[in-house]
């Protein structure tokens, strides 16, 4: 992608994209919606019809059944959306990343999995999932973004427990300079635990940073040397900026990680409930892929100088 092409600029063609090419491609599409969103009215229909069964046969709620009902109707409803979604993004995401310079979209990939895990940015997990994943370069700067989960289960059977260590997307950001040192900023604890042996909490003179995150490294000279007053100010403008529940980054080896907590489903399109050619959730879509590349210009990551 070229300096010169703004962001009003991916806008605007983004906008003669989607009505000139996208939407006069999509109408063929509608009778697939219906016929899905026919499939999941059935679904709910059956859990409710079952769930009314149970309770007269058995004269009690059983509300760990019923949950588990839902949970079920939900999973099978969600595969069918997602399913139907990810048939029309295999048509328009080449049109879509065009309009945003060199940019690809893959479905469930990431290639820096072990990066995350060396990095500390994640705690232990030992069940993953993913969705869209973006790799692409902007004013010099490769960077790839990975919507996915994580998960830490414990126990078997009827003693299971799941937890989710991460939901939202993670973003991997090249930099011009490798680090010495690894070191982790992540939202503030009460215990200030370590996500590894190797790495030291460390106490920052911004009492407002610090009462938001905790920092925690190998090498304290680079770290204060990173976390400037300006990256501290930037960091917590980010929540807001990207409507992030919370957020998290590490740097690592030649990288700025960045994690965005979010329980929203990002990248979203083809609700069943709208007509596929809506053009609202496609415009969403575009929105939330141009506010991660806003990260190199958000970090200044482009300028070869400090954070």
């Amino acid at each position: 992608m070229t300096e010169e092409k703004t962001y009003s600029q991916m806008r605007k063609e983004f906008q003669e994209v989607f009505f000139k090419k996208i939407s006069p491609g999509l109408s063929k599409y509608e009778s697939e919606r219906l016929r899905q969103f026919g499939y999941t009215r059935a679904v709910k229909i059956a859990a409710l019809i079952i769930i009314l069964v149970l309770v007269f046969l058995t004269k009690q709620i059983d509300i760990g059944l019923i949950v588990f009902i839902c949970c079920i109707a939900g999973a099978v409803c969600f595969g069918l959306k997602k399913k139907f979604e990810n048939e029309i993004k295999q048509k328009i995401m080449p049109y879509v990343c065009k309009c945003l310079g060199d940019l690809k979209w893959k479905y469930a990939q990431c290639s820096f999995e072990q990066l995350l895990c060396k990095s500390g940015i994640i705690d232990r997990y030992n069940r993953v999932s993913y969705d869209d994943s973006f790799t692409g370069i902007y004013k010099d700067i490769n960077y790839e973004i990975c919507e996915t989960s994580f998960y830490y289960t414990t126990g078997t059977g009827k003693n299971s427990s799941t937890r989710t260590v991460f939901k939202g997307v993670m973003i991997k950001l090249d930099m011009n300079k490798s680090f010495t040192g690894n070191t982790v900023i992540r939202p503030d604890t009460l215990k200030h635990a370590s996500p590894a042996a190797n790495l030291k909490h460390t106490t920052l003179e911004d009492v407002v940073f610090e009462k938001k995150f905790d920092v925690f490294t190998d090498d304290e000279v680079e770290a204060r040397y990173l976390i400037t007053p300006s990256f501290m100010e930037r960091l917590n403008n980010m929540k807001t900026a990207f409507s992030a529940d919370r957020v998290s980054c590490a740097f690592y080896d030649k990288y700025l990680l960045v994690g965005l907590h979010t329980s929203k489903d990002l990248f979203s399109i083809c609700s069943l409930k709208e007509p596929v050619n809506d053009g609202k959730q496609f415009f969403t879509m575009f929105e939330e892929i141009l506010s991660i590349i806003k990260l190199i210009d958000h970090f200044k990551l482009n300028q070869k100088i400090g954070l």
